[in-house]
């Protein structure tokens, strides 16, 4: 993905409208440690404005990703949606403000796009938010089986209270 901001450093005040898709469908993105497939083309449309030497850069971004449930393990696709800001400068400046130094006209701004689409993840992905996981006696998922498995794990915390019940 690449913008190019030759039609806007021409002059100060200019503002450039753009709309990008990009077919990126499985590249793999990290993210915690988790591998992420992109599922659909990613669209990226906003706006670029040249003011003061930088060049403000509005950004909303949509993908679908594919995910692994944390409680039952089966795939689902994430729908991500971003809305970023960055700016850009040609050459480095003293100020505290965040930045990003183009060189050239154009800008690859891939890596940028998928770092925001990792930063927006649940940290715990979850198919549905009421997904009941999986049995801890039998493994099945209890979100399609309804298992007549009975967990009897006492908190060992709590082993000495369970000893009050055994007195009948």
């Amino acid at each position: 993905m690449e913008l190019n901001f030759a039609g806007i450093l021409k002059s100060e005040g200019i503002k450039e409208y753009f709309d990008i898709t990009d077919n990126l469908i499985d590249s793999a993105v990290v993210f915690g440690g988790e591998n992420l497939n992109i599922v659909s083309p990613i669209t990226v449309k906003g706006s670029a404005i040249n003011y003061e030497g930088k060049i403000n850069v509005d950004l909303t971004i949509n993908a679908k990703v594919e995910r692994t449930c944390s409680r039952c393990l089966e795939s689902f696709t994430e729908e991500v949606q971003i809305d970023s800001n960055y700016i850009f400068v040609k050459e480095a400046k003293d100020d505290k403000e965040d930045y990003y130094i183009c060189k050239g006209d154009k800008v690859d701004i891939t890596d940028l796009v998928l770092g925001d689409i990792a930063a927006r993840l649940t940290m715990k992905p979850l198919c549905k938010v009421n997904c009941k996981g999986l049995c801890p006696v039998c493994g099945k998922n209890k979100n399609s089986i309804n298992c007549q498995c009975k967990s009897e794990e006492v908190d060992p915390r709590m082993q000495a209270l369970s000893k009050l019940l055994d007195r009948k």
